[in-house]
């Protein structure tokens, strides 16, 4: 009976918090592939990486900030690199957002001036990044942030750069 009444509670239990999470999440739809009509969809309820990539000699990260706000980041910088020129950071709308950036080899820590509220995304560029080795590879950034009112770190995610095949 005791059993009964546990196994009973705790499903009302994550019935309740999993509604709870559905109401504060984003819907984004992603198609499986052009041939195929049908979809699937994911609900985001936390800042989630969603692009990642070169452009010349800078390297990106964009970040969308979904469901709480952030008020810093901490992105861990791959070994192969040997070195950048500087960090910036931009919003959707191309303006540099105001932060202090702490770097060290192993690690970039970005402190916004103000916490950035869902609903954008922000792109972290490492511009005039030197690689140890010029030869082709994967980069792997780490990407853990602070949400407003918390303590702990939440983690956003791996971004994953392909470096290009060079001959």
């Amino acid at each position: 009976m005791k059993g009964l009444l546990f196994g009973g509670l705790t499903a009302v239990l994550f019935t309740m918090s999993t509604a709870v999470m559905a109401q504060q999440s984003t819907r984004v739809q992603a198609e499986i592939s052009q041939s195929e009509p049908s979809s699937m969809i994911f609900n985001f309820s936390a800042p989630i990486i969603t692009n990642s990539g070169l452009l010349g000699s800078t390297q990106f990260i964009r970040i969308a900030v979904i469901g709480m706000s952030l008020k810093d980041l901490q992105i861990a910088v791959p070994t192969q690199m040997e070195r950048y020129d500087r960090v910036r950071v931009i919003d959707q709308t191309g303006k540099e957002v105001g932060a202090k950036i702490d770097s060290s080899k192993a690690q970039v820590g970005i402190t916004f001036d103000q916490p950035v509220a869902p609903g954008g995304y922000l792109q972290v560029e490492f511009v005039g990044v030197r690689m140890t080795s010029p030869s082709d590879g994967i980069l792997l950034y780490g990407v853990t942030g602070k949400r407003v009112g918390s303590k702990g770190d939440i983690p956003i995610g791996t971004a994953r750069i392909q470096l290009p095949i060079r001959g």
